[in-house]
């Protein structure tokens, strides 16, 4: 394998965006999406799905495969599972089947997985990549993915290896949560339509904003409710599709991506050095951003697909179908062209409002007891559309959403949705500073602490205004409050004093800072400004 050891690889996202085969060549990428519902039982117990309690503590008789149990389909999943095919722009099966799938792993004590293999309850989707969505940097790789199938089916126990030391030297132990057994999951095909890492990445990302927007799934890759197989070939042009490996179990878009380009380079390189390219599962080492061999064709098990006896078909029915497709929620594109056409915001103010923590999979829960009777938002967009309803110009509510308020949630890690700042605080603040009663500096001070304390002036009336007065940081702006801010920064900087009357324009502004700072940033720079130059020109 010298001639694998000798080449140079890509390992990040960045730099295998473009150019990772010779031209003549493409790569061919499909992908399945795993996908966990958001709903309160798993899919054929009542059971309560978790990821944070003790492990093996929310476990039904049938989820262990004890002899004897039965499943018996919850509605709840079927329901999310119908809103995620109607997300996605698929065609609802009237009458779909389950299936055993059969194969012996300690993850999965029935000895099969219940899935739709054959007859899944929804096809014939797609899924629109575009280059507004901010994902993709070149817009001809904008393009529809169509889905082929997505079924219902069950998610295995969760498996954790670790070393311990054991007579005889060190052994590998596997530890089995079955918490997460028999936890209703979508699987989503896509047809092999993606060329590249960033295009996958893109479809993976619209994927997750689809679910998340009707409540399908929470989508959060990091804790193992969306995760990923992708199926990747290369050919020359004009030539048949490759051998296809698949990567398994890939838990994160960059990961993804990663682990694509290096696996296009990795098949291209055997190719070029007069190898066949073998069908054969592999993973992805995060560490070193390589794949390696999990198992060969001849080593991929026979599922022997069969009848699932204990369940009859899946009826759903079209009035059903009907009242669901009715109450789909706005989805990401339409609110994308919404926001652009009726507040004449830019595509990249839409995209930051739009994906406001998209990526923080893992973010905490933040404690703490909101007021009663003050409206909260749970997403940037509903934060910034209460904005402009309270009177806020579109492009200033949208600066302090996405500039200000973001800012110093990021600075005190806060995620948006746990944001103790209520839309009426920020637009209290934003008027206080148009009316230049307060300037941004303070206006940032003040949201800085309600984010640490946890705390706004609201007693059943808001308060901000009563706050700046007693605490003494309205703007200073009148000539009394100015004059000897002004005069002793004149005589503290005799050199940007020169430059100014030198023609320097910089200097003035120079100054204007230091009156800012002298002033603990409540000075007016507009009105200190003037009244510099007026001081200047009188001496």
């Amino acid at each position: 394998m010298s001639w694998l050891r000798s080449r140079a690889f890509c390992t990040s996202v960045r730099q295998c965006r473009k150019a990772l085969l010779p031209q003549g060549w493409e790569a061919v990428i499909g992908i399945e999406c795993h996908a966990q519902l958001s709903v309160p039982q798993k899919l054929f117990s009542p059971t309560q799905p978790t990821s944070h309690a003790l492990p093996n503590t929310h476990v039904a008789p049938f989820d262990a495969g004890y002899p004897g149990t039965l499943p018996r389909l919850q509605e709840s999943a079927v329901t999310a599972a119908l809103n995620a095919a109607l997300a996605l722009q698929c065609t609802i099966v009237s009458h779909s089947l389950f299936d055993r799938k059969h194969y012996f792993y300690a993850d999965q004590p029935l000895g099969f997985q219940i899935t739709q293999k054959r007859i899944p309850y929804a096809h014939s989707g797609t899924v629109a990549i575009r280059f507004e969505d901010g994902y993709l940097s070149a817009e001809e790789d904008a393009l529809h993915v169509p889905i082929e199938q997505v079924q219902l089916e069950q998610d295995t126990a969760k498996s954790t290896y670790y070393t311990m030391d054991a007579d005889g030297g060190p052994r590998r132990v596997q530890l089995l949560d079955y918490n997460r057994a028999g936890v209703a999951l979508i699987e989503i095909v896509s047809a092999p339509a993606m060329r590249t890492p960033e295009q996958a990445g893109a479809y993976v990302r619209k994927v997750r904003d689809l679910l998340r927007c009707v409540g399908a799934s929470d989508g959060n890759m990091n804790e193992g409710s969306l995760r990923c197989d992708v199926n990747v070939s290369i050919h020359k042009l004009g030539t048949p599709y490759g051998a296809r490996c698949e990567i398994k179990n890939l838990n994160s878009v960059k990961f993804l991506m990663q682990a694509l380009a290096y696996e296009i380079q990795r098949q291209y390189a055997q190719v070029s050095a007069g190898h066949a390219i073998e069908q054969e599962s592999r993973g992805f080492d995060e560490a070193r951003g390589t794949t390696y061999l999990m198992r060969s064709k001849e080593d991929a098990p026979d599922y022997r697909y069969v009848h699932e006896p204990n369940l009859p078909p899946l009826v759903v029915t079209r009035e059903r179908v009907s009242a669901l497709r009715d109450a789909v929620p706005e989805l990401p594109d339409e609110r994308h062209t919404r926001l652009r056409k009726s507040y004449e915001l830019s595509v990249r103010d839409v995209n930051v409002l739009t994906r406001v923590n998209a990526e923080d999979d893992t973010a905490a829960p933040v404690e703490w007891e909101r007021p009663v009777g003050v409206q909260y938002c749970a997403n940037a967009v509903e934060f910034f559309e209460a904005l402009v309803e309270d009177g806020i110009a579109p492009q200033s509510a949208v600066n302090w959403t996405i500039h200000h308020l973001l800012k110093e949630l990021n600075a005190a890690q806060v995620p948006f949705c746990y944001s103790p700042i209520p839309p009426m605080v920020l637009a209290e603040l934003i008027r206080l500073v148009d009316e230049r009663r307060i300037t941004s500096k303070t206006a940032h001070t003040l949201l800085r602490e309600m984010i640490t304390t946890r705390m706004i002036p609201y007693d059943g009336a808001l308060r901000i205004r009563e706050t700046v007065e007693a605490r003494g940081l309205s703007q200073l702006r009148t000539d009394a409050e100015l004059r000897p801010l002004c005069t002793a920064v004149l005589e503290e900087h005799p050199e940007d004093v020169a430059a100014v009357r030198s023609g320097k324009k910089k200097a003035l502004q120079k100054l204007v800072g230091a009156v800012m700072r002298r002033s603990g940033g409540r000075a007016d720079a507009v009105a200190a400004a003037d009244l510099l130059a007026a001081l200047l020109a009188s001496t």
